[in-house]
Formats: structure tokens, C-alpha cells, sequence
């Protein structure tokens, strides 16, 4: 008989339970905001932009809201839209948000803004150019991509008038920030940098200019030599090398800090920070040294770590 009171108590506990608790159905995943919204095409009259699919949801097609100056104009199934009917010479903001059939609604994608092209209408040029570092021999730069960065083939970076790098905009696309290093500076050397974007219009207008100042040199000592250089062909494309070796010691800058410049033939090839490896785009048929030597932010470089690599005649351009 105790036996069963005990049976009939857990019961009524467990039924006492169920009614006082409150039952939540199961939701679907909660959805990300869209990524890399960006600009694929302007013209006096549209603006085209794309944006990256979204992660979660889980019932049904994620659509998409699309949101100019702030009010909704489009619901699309589709990863792009274009804005058409607009006016010349005038800016114009949009964002996405994306939504599901269960009701589930994203956060917003980042907002662009984007002046359609007119008479008199510039593209705008990079922005907020800055200093990520400054050492003795080296200054880390970085800009803002404007969000019409569709047409631009690359920027140009100046110390005074002198163009002293190009970097390629189609590596940075929907990026909003482009950062570079520029090394083999003088200790205690004044640096006046702007950037500008080349366009098939033209260049834009220069950043911001920025004035840099390297620090005194009180390094002297260079890092210690790579160690354990390989050179291995790749299945594809076999012209190009798969390097590794051991990263470097330095007494004042972390792993993480020191430069390595790779080498073909001789002639610089590349810079990798911080790491043990690289991959050499190609190298001519035949046997090539390949080198590769530590170089730390006041400019001392170790040894060079050698080793060689042959590409076989048979090896061509279609792999």
C-alpha cells in the first residue's frame, strides 16, 4: 500500500508540474544579418547592388527587404537588386534585412550610400586614411573603401608626390577597409601619405593627407635565420610552390610581428608577417633558389634561408 502512495504522489507531482509550466513550441533558427552588401553597377539613373546569402531560418525561402533612405521599396527572393527611376547627381542610402516564412527577421546589413552619376558628379575616393603601426623601419596604413567602389581598378599611394605602391582593388572588394605596410623606411623619417582611386573615369579625389613620423632605431639586432625551408610542388597549378619553414626569434618584436621576405631567383617575390608559409604564384621551368629571410620592424634582417625548386618542362600553364 505505501508503495502505491508513493506511485500516486510522484504522479501528481509530475501532473502538478505539466499544468503550472508554460509550453514553448520549438522556433526556427534565428537568422544572420546579410553580408557584404555592395555596389555592382551605378549610372545616372540605377544603382545595382548584391549582398551575401544568409545563415539560419528554417522554414521555407529567406527573402529579403530592401530598405532606400530608409523606407522598404522591394521584397525579392534574389541576393541583388537595382534601384532604377533615380536622379541624377543625388545620394541614396539602402540596407537589406532578410525574413523567412516562420516570421523570423535578420538584423539589418550594413548600411551603404552611393551618389548616382550626373554632370559634375566626382566618385569619391578613399577615406579616413590612418596609422595601424609605426616602427623604426616600417608604417602599417589602412583606408575606408568608398561603398561605389564597383569601377575601381586600384589605388594609388603617395609619400608627397611620389606614387610609392598600387594595390589592386578587385582583392578588396566589399571590404570596407584596406589596410598595407610600407617598409624599408629611414629611422626617424617624415612621411606625408595619401591614397587615391583610379577609376576608367579617372583618379579621385586624395584621402585625407597623413603625416607619419618612424621612430629612432634602438635595435641593432637582426632576428634569428628561418629554419627547416621546403619548397613542395602542388598538385595545382605545379608551377606554383608551397612553402614552409620555422618562424624566427627576435628580442623586441613578437612572432607575430616579424616579416619574412620570400625570394625567386634573387628577386623579391613577396611579404608574409607573422607566419610560416607562403605560395609563390609561379616560378619560370627549371630550377629556381628560392630564399626567404626574417626582417624585423627596425629593419634588421637575418640570413637568408635557402632552398631550390624544379619545375619539369612538362609542367604548363594548364597545370
Amino acid at each position: 500500500m505505501a508503495r502505491r502512495t508513493l506511485s500516486i504522489a510522484i504522479a501528481l507531482s509530475s501532473a502538478a508540474a505539466i499544468a503550472g509550466s508554460s509550453f514553448t513550441p520549438a522556433t526556427a533558427s534565428a537568422l544572420s544579418a546579410p553580408e557584404r552588401l555592395r555596389v555592382s553597377h551605378v549610372t545616372a539613373t540605377e544603382i545595382a547592388f548584391h549582398w551575401s546569402q544568409n545563415t539560419g531560418g528554417s522554414a521555407g525561402t529567406v527573402r529579403a527587404r530592401v530598405f532606400q533612405n530608409g523606407a522598404q521599396v522591394a521584397t525579392t527572393p534574389l541576393v541583388r537588386h537595382t534601384a532604377s527611376g533615380l536622379v541624377p547627381g543625388a545620394t541614396y542610402s539602402f540596407h537589406v534585412v532578410a525574413f523567412d516564412a516562420a516570421g523570423n527577421t535578420s538584423p539589418p546589413s550594413r548600411t551603404i550610400t552611393v551618389t548616382t552619376r550626373g554632370p559634375g558628379v566626382v566618385p569619391p575616393g578613399p577615406a579616413n586614411l590612418r596609422a595601424t603601426e609605426v616602427a623604426a623601419a616600417r608604417a602599417g596604413l589602412a583606408f575606408d573603401q568608398p561603398d561605389d567602389a564597383w569601377d575601381i581598378g586600384h589605388y594609388e599611394v603617395f609619400d608627397g608626390t611620389a606614387r610609392i605602391a598600387s594595390v589592386p582593388a578587385s582583392s578588396f572588394f566589399a571590404v570596407p577597409t584596406v589596410t598595407l605596410d610600407v617598409r624599408g623606411l629611414a629611422p626617424e623619417s617624415s612621411h606625408e601619405y595619401s591614397v587615391r582611386a583610379v577609376r576608367p573615369s579617372g583618379p579621385s579625389p586624395a584621402s585625407n593627407p597623413l603625416t607619419v613620423r618612424t621612430l629612432a632605431r634602438t635595435d641593432l639586432r637582426p632576428p634569428s635565420a628561418p629554419t627547416g625551408l621546403t619548397a613542395r610542388a602542388a598538385t595545382y597549378p605545379c608551377f606554383s610552390p608551397r612553402l614552409t619553414w620555422t618562424q624566427s626569434v627576435d628580442d623586441r618584436d613578437p612572432r607575430a610581428a616579424i616579416d619574412y621576405e620570400v625570394l625567386v631567383g634573387g628577386t623579391h617575390d613577396q611579404w608574409v608577417r607573422g607566419a610560416g608559409a607562403a605560395v609563390v604564384a609561379e616560378v619560370p621551368v627549371g630550377v629556381s633558389t628560392i630564399g626567404v629571410r626574417a626582417v624585423d620592424s627596425s629593419g634588421n634582417a637575418s640570413a637568408l634561408a635557402t632552398t631550390t625548386f624544379t619545375r619539369e618542362p612538362s609542367c604548363t600553364d594548364d597545370g
